[in-house]
């Protein structure tokens, strides 16, 4: 299938970009204890807003506080949160520069140490222990008016997203966070409506797309970061298989998501070479139709970028640590195509 190029304005919702790179998110553990934006986060985004990229995505930011990753983690659990996050927002808006903000929850993915000294229970969806997470973590497997309180906590912070000034949100949905857990066989182990078949495994997600497309208004963009698989491309397959990851994309799809962003679930998102996540993108484009598609995963080169929008690959690139080695990478590859 012939693809656009990557200079071609796209529209998602309503929300008009002017070209297909993205700036993917990357967590900067920049946030004060509050969960607000701090003097280096704001000059952190403030060189991101001005780096010629035609849609940012904001790092995760945590929908309650007992959903955190990190101690130094944004988050969106309260409307002070939401005002405090407004400064952040407003870069993006100054320089016209289309942003959409993470929204997710760690469940038992913690990654700092200092966390576990608030004492407070770490929920997932089952008493196993998160095989990627460093810490002796235990949890305790989520009953169903946790789930529901999850789900609440999700469209609260969507909510705020939209008060502070984000043009949507993004829902965080791989890299072993609570939602990838949910999907995984390999973290999942509940006999209730929670788990066992992929479309169990998968309910948590689609109650929380449901919940917060209403939330979002008529403008506010819906965005996925799905983990498709378990396993990378290149590796055995284990747990989470590349058909189930396939299907709850299409399901996304006929939910009426915005936008679908692929990566990888428990396996995270990191392989070696460039662009790993290409056929992934390519099936994932297939299963949800007319949504228009993201693909990030060790992208460096322009001509990889062409690539990957001009033959069909998908509709955007998605552009992580390359834009943090050279913050001018987007700038210059825009003058390579004028």
């Amino acid at each position: 299938m012939k693809g656009a190029s990557l200079r071609d304005p796209l529209e998602i919702r309503g929300l008009r970009i002017e070209g297909r790179i993205a700036a993917a998110p990357i967590a900067t553990a920049s946030a004060d204890h509050e969960g607000g934006p701090t003097p280096r986060s704001l000059e952190l985004y403030g060189r991101v807003a001005k780096n010629g990229v035609d849609l940012v995505v904001v790092e995760h930011h945590a929908v309650c506080r007992k959903g955190r990753a990190r101690l130094a983690q944004f988050r969106l659990d309260s409307d002070s949160a939401a005002e405090a996050n407004r400064p952040m927002a407003e870069l993006f808006l100054t320089e016209n520069c289309p942003a959409l903000v993470q929204i997710n929850h760690a469940g038992s993915q913690i990654r700092d140490e200092a966390l576990l000294a608030e004492k407070y229970p770490i929920s997932a969806p089952s008493e196993v222990k998160h095989p990627s997470c460093p810490l002796p973590i235990r949890p305790r497997a989520m009953d169903t008016a946790e789930i529901a309180s999850t789900v609440e906590s999700f469209a609260a912070a969507a909510h705020r997203a939209v008060l502070a000034g984000y043009r949507g949100v993004q829902v965080h949905a791989c890299h072993g966070y609570l939602l990838s857990q949910f999907l995984s066989p390999l973290t999942n182990h509940r006999r209730d409506g929670y788990g066992g078949r992929i479309r169990d495994r998968a309910r948590l997600l689609f109650e929380i797309v449901e919940a917060v497309r209403p939330v979002l208004g008529n403008e506010g963009v819906l965005s996925v970061r799905l983990g498709l698989s378990d396993s990378l491309p290149q590796d055995p397959p284990e747990g989470l298989s590349l058909e189930e990851g396939l299907w709850v994309a299409r399901e996304l799809g006929r939910l009426g998501i915005d936008h679908l962003d692929v990566s990888g679930n428990l396996c995270g998102y990191d392989a070696p070479g460039e662009g790993y996540f290409r056929d992934w993108a390519r099936a994932a484009k297939e299963a949800v139709g007319q949504v228009p598609v993201t693909c990030t995963g060790g992208i460096r080169k322009l001509e990889t970028a062409r690539d990957l929008v001009e033959s069909g690959v998908c509709d955007i690139v998605g552009i992580g640590r390359g834009l943090q080695k050279d913050p001018d990478l987007v700038r210059k590859w825009n003058e390579s195509l004028q």
